[in-house]
C-alpha cells in the first residue's frame, strides 16, 4: 500500500521524532510495569520508555491519531 501511494507523490518530507517516546505519559497504574532497581534506589518511568514490547505500536497509534483523516490521503506514517 505504501509503495502504491508513493509512486504518485511529488513532495516528500520527514519528521524526526527524537525523544518522541519520552513525550508519551504513562498512566500511574502502568508505571510499576516499567520499574527497575539499582543497589541504591528503585525507579519507575513516568513516560513511555524505549524497549517495551508495546511501545512501537502505542507510538504508531498516537501518530495515526495526530494525522487523522489525512492519513493515506495526503500523508503516510512509517516508523522505523
Amino acid at each position: 500500500d505504501i509503495y502504491d501511494q508513493l509512486t504518485k507523490a511529488t513532495h516528500f518530507t520527514k519528521f524526526d521524532f527524537k525523544s518522541g517516546y519520552f513525550q508519551v505519559p504513562l498512566d500511574k497504574a502502568d508505571r510499576p510495569k516499567t520499574a527497575f532497581s539499582t543497589r541504591d534506589r528503585h525507579f519507575q518511568f513516568k513516560v513511555l520508555p524505549q524497549g517495551l514490547t508495546n511501545g512501537p505500536p502505542t507510538f504508531q497509534r498516537i501518530v495515526n491519531q495526530i494525522l487523522g483523516p489525512n492519513r493515506w490521503k495526503h500523508v503516510l506514517a512509517y516508523i522505523d
